[in-house]
């Protein structure tokens, strides 16, 4: 089968290539899907990259990649199931996550069926970017019904999921900042005030929110203080950019540091993939509650320009491979 590979860390343009590699044979409780639709999220691309320190920190290895297969999010049909399989059957529509998606079959546990209604594309956009975004107002941020929520970098993969998620979860007012470029599209995804960055700057505005989740780390910690709540949560997401050697963990590390200084509370996750989590996303995305934004699909051919472009930062949504 044709999958997505790297041997070695640099530009994806000059590592990623596209190989035939054994398909595999799912375990007992696997199930084998034939991939339709793989979506991208920054996670690959700092997997592809050489920044060392980051990578270590998410699990890779230092000089030369730990496995060659990339990807995350897919979305595509039951090939086959593995003997102790009883709730999929061959035929079967479905979403999950499995490194190593960006490729023609995978063999994964977690995976949950996709609502008719939703295209292929769309469904392989949700389960890290949704779920990730969930864990971060629910369980990091500890959002409740009424509070106030803003989304700092309310566009790309998590961001417009964290805007629908928050107002999902009963958030009584949820700002979201973003680019010019972004306004109208922020809008429509539900948010009660938008915030042009390239106009306002969310700190000085003198509003104060219960929960910040930011993806774009673009402020210091003294100046996302007057955003917060006395009692209030800022949980970081994403910290985009970096050098080669630390990548975005040098954001990361000023901003902990200068918290724990400062005083207040910051919260840095990586995400924990999770049936219970990936269902609720996937009811969520069957009742309409939460709506994918895709903004460009390639081929899998292709995967390595995604990547390239994914890695600029100025991606507005979600991008997605099909297979």
């Amino acid at each position: 089968m044709r999958a997505a590979v790297r041997e070695r860390y640099g530009r994806p343009r000059d590592v990623v290539e596209i190989k035939d590699v054994e398909r595999p044979t799912p375990e007992d409780d696997q199930v084998l899907v034939r991939v339709r639709a793989a979506s991208l999220n920054r996670a690959d691309y700092y997997s592809a990259r050489p920044f060392l320190l980051f990578r270590k920190a998410i699990g890779g290895a230092f000089r030369v990649p730990r496995r060659r297969e990339l990807g995350t999010d897919f979305a595509g049909v039951v090939e086959a199931v593995g003997a102790g399989v009883t709730t999929f059957v061959p035929g079967d529509e479905v979403l999950g996550a499995r490194t190593g998606a960006f490729c023609e079959y995978v063999a994964a546990r977690l995976v949950a069926k996709k609502p008719a209604h939703v295209s292929f594309e769309e469904a392989a956009c949700v389960p890290v970017a949704a779920s990730t975004a969930l864990q971060a107002l629910r369980d990091k941020g500890g959002l409740q019904p009424g509070q106030s929520v803003l989304v700092n970098g309310a566009s790309g993969a998590v961001g417009p999921f964290a805007v629908q998620l928050a107002k999902a979860l009963g958030a009584a007012r949820v700002t979201a900042v973003c680019s010019t470029p972004n306004v109208e599209q922020t809008r429509a995804l539900g948010a009660d005030h938008v915030i042009d960055y390239t106009r306002q700057d969310f700190t000085a505005s003198g509003e104060r929110h219960d929960v910040i989740v930011d993806i774009a780390a673009t402020k210091p910690w003294r100046r996302l203080r007057r955003a917060l709540q006395p009692g209030g949560r800022y949980v970081l997401v994403g910290a985009p950019g970096g050098g080669p050697l630390l990548g975005p963990t040098a954001k990361i590390g000023r901003l902990w540091l200068a918290s724990r200084l400062g005083g207040g509370r910051l919260v840095f996750f990586v995400a924990s993939f999770n049936e219970a989590d990936l269902e609720t996303v996937r009811e969520l995305l069957d009742t309409g509650k939460i709506a994918p934004v895709v903004e460009r699909t390639y081929p899998l051919e292709q995967v390595a320009d995604a990547l390239e472009y994914l890695g600029e930062g100025h991606a507005r949504a979600k991008l997605v491979l099909t297979v």
